[in-house]
């Protein structure tokens, strides 16, 4: 009975162990994007983010990083559908890097109207 009780306290805190290693290990991870914004007619705008710690040329780096430190994907909304679009100009936002670790790799083409997007996308 005492060598079960040793193996279940041990079994137990190999668990504790890895549990606690798991999301450390995501959230230690580091975000390094590379955010671009293209248009026609306008010069294509580029910001850099990092986050852990804080850092590059995106003018709300801090803002950026709190909004994207709960999530697990970075997207880019839809394009409402029933907008009738009269002139067709179309706006790019693409993100590339790597967002806890994890590599990112995100493209929207908006062709009338772009919708609202959150602060990693406002640079």
């Amino acid at each position: 009975m005492r060598s079960l009780a040793r193996i279940s306290a041990a079994a137990a805190a190999a668990v504790a162990v890895l549990l606690s290693a798991g999301p450390a290990t995501a959230e230690g991870a580091p975000t390094e994007l590379v955010l671009t914004r293209e248009e026609p007619g306008r010069p294509a705008r580029t910001a850099t983010l990092s986050c852990d710690p804080v850092g590059g040329s995106h003018p709300s780096a801090d803002a950026a990083c709190r909004y994207l430190a709960p999530l697990g994907e970075l997207t880019l909304p839809e394009e409402n559908p029933s907008v009738r679009c009269f002139r067709y100009h179309p706006v790019v936002y693409r993100a590339e890097g790597t967002l806890r670790g994890a590599p990112v790799s995100v493209e929207r083409t908006y062709g009338c109207l772009v919708p609202e997007l959150s602060a990693p996308w406002h640079f």
